[in-house]
């Protein structure tokens, strides 16, 4: 990967910051970081206000200011996109394979010849999220029909949008193909998950190396539950209060709770065992056939009181 230049400010970003952006510049010579404190005059002359920054410089003139998650492998994702053209051509059935792969989320039209409409619809979605995902534009399906679709490669899922004509339709296919099945829960998505009508398993981890080994164990039965279940993962150090919320000992660095937003239900898995999938599954079943009762937070002290019975749902 060879880019035209990249600076981060790096004061007040120390720790596994410092270590990712170490793992980043061993990718390309071009990039490169300032510490602000020690450089105030030039991040000046960049017009650099607040920091860490990460951008990358094009030699046209252009500039990339990238805003996602600061870990190497979203950086890196980031300036492999940005250094391609907003949009893939795949002229061959060997391309196609290709670039499937070629992103975490790729997003393929294979339009009908006379479809330019929807080509002109899917560039414009490409220019506005060609830094998020890629876009590819790829061999007719047939003549007469035109199709978008799209691969999340995290968790190998593959949809096929049911409505390319309307002024949201390709919105949503992006929401819905971006969508993880796994996400990590924090107050700017929370509503998006209590509002489903669905049951969330909440799942406490303090370092990512935690949060990815449950995001890959856990996928699975996410796609299994996913009619009637969310599993999120949360930070138990950012949002520390949620754990007694859910039944879970404050100050805990790990730990699962099943939540019902419906009817205010809570059931935390008691134990330290580690949290497997037959963990996960056993716990599952003990709510549904009503072995085990909700957790409520004011009567703690009289022990754990429930509703009796099974649960049709979670």
């Amino acid at each position: 990967m060879r880019t035209a230049g990249l600076f981060l400010s790096v004061a007040a970003y120390l720790g596994t910051g410092a270590a990712a952006w170490n793992h980043i510049k061993k990718e390309d010579p071009n990039i490169v970081s300032l510490d602000c404190a020690l450089n105030a005059s030039f991040c000046k002359e960049l017009d650099v206000t607040s920091f860490p920054t990460i951008r990358l410089y094009h030699r046209d003139g252009r500039i990339d200011r990238y805003r996602g998650d600061r870990t190497a492998r979203e950086i890196v994702m980031f300036l492999r996109r940005a250094i391609r053209p907003p949009t893939l051509d795949a002229t061959t059935q060997q391309l196609v394979e290709t670039f499937t792969h070629v992103d975490d989320v790729v997003f393929m039209i294979h339009p009908h010849p006379d479809d330019w409409q929807l080509e002109d619809r899917f560039a414009a979605l490409a220019n506005k999220y060609r830094y998020q995902y890629s876009f590819v534009f790829a061999t007719p399906f047939s003549k007469t029909e035109s199709a978008v679709v799209c691969y999340n490669n995290i968790d190998d899922v593959r949809h096929r949008a049911q409505d390319i004509e309307s002024i949201h339709g390709l919105e949503d296919f992006v929401k819905l193909c971006s969508e993880p099945l796994v996400p990590e829960l924090t107050r700017r998505n929370e509503a998006q998950y209590t509002s489903t009508g669905k049951s969330i398993l909440h799942y406490f981890a303090t370092t990512n190396k935690e949060k990815e080994e449950y995001r890959a164990m856990a996928r699975p039965l996410a796609k299994k539950y996913a009619e009637f279940l969310h599993f999120t993962i949360t930070d138990a150090k950012e949002y520390s209060e949620v754990l007694p919320a859910v039944g879970l000992e404050p100050g805990s660095k790990t730990g699962l709770a099943l939540q019902n937003p419906n009817n205010g239900d809570v059931y935390p898995l008691r134990g330290n065992q580690k949290v497997t999938a037959k963990i996960i599954e056993d716990f599952l079943e003990e709510v549904t056939s009503g072995k085990l009762q909700p957790w409520n937070s004011k009567d703690k002290a009289e022990g754990e009181v429930g509703h009796g019975g099974g649960h049709d749902e979670l």
